[in-house]
């Protein structure tokens, strides 16, 4: 029987997939919208809010955030990582795996659809503060 995954989980996964999508593509990508993130349907009501997510807490920023109204059909116009998010996915961390850099357990998370709480504990990485801020 497969785990049911909570909305959070989601989210971290999410989050997960559009930073590698950047890290991937570099400071070139012309615009991001969830079919991208090669994810199942089931994540798709998370994209939105994520990405916002991610441009408030200044770890990407996008020339434009188009967001209609069906939810579903956003597109971030011409999206980066910013020097804050690089910071962060350089950050070194001590996990269940051992030591690793953020931007390679976001990595193992966008790829293998896991949590981060299987991967190790972020206290003050960019997810964990993403967690915090949700949970609170």
């Amino acid at each position: 029987m497969a785990t049911q995954l909570t909305n959070l989980q989601k989210s971290e996964i999410v989050i997960a997939s559009i930073l590698q999508v950047l890290i991937e593509t570099g400071i070139q990508w012309s615009g991001l919208k969830f079919d991208d993130l090669a994810l199942d349907e089931e994540f798709r009501p998370f994209f939105d809010d994520c990405g916002q997510w991610l441009i408030d807490e200044g770890v990407i920023r996008c020339a434009e955030y188009v967001k209609p109204l069906d939810r579903g059909h956003s597109l971030l116009i011409r999206p980066v990582i910013t020097s804050k998010g690089f910071a962060l996915l350089g950050q070194s961390f001590t996990g269940t795996d051992g030591n690793m850099k953020l931007s390679a357990a976001v990595t193992q998370v966008a790829k293998d659809q896991r949590n981060l709480s299987q991967i190790g504990d972020f206290f003050g990485g960019l997810l964990g503060g993403f967690t915090k801020s949700i949970g609170s």
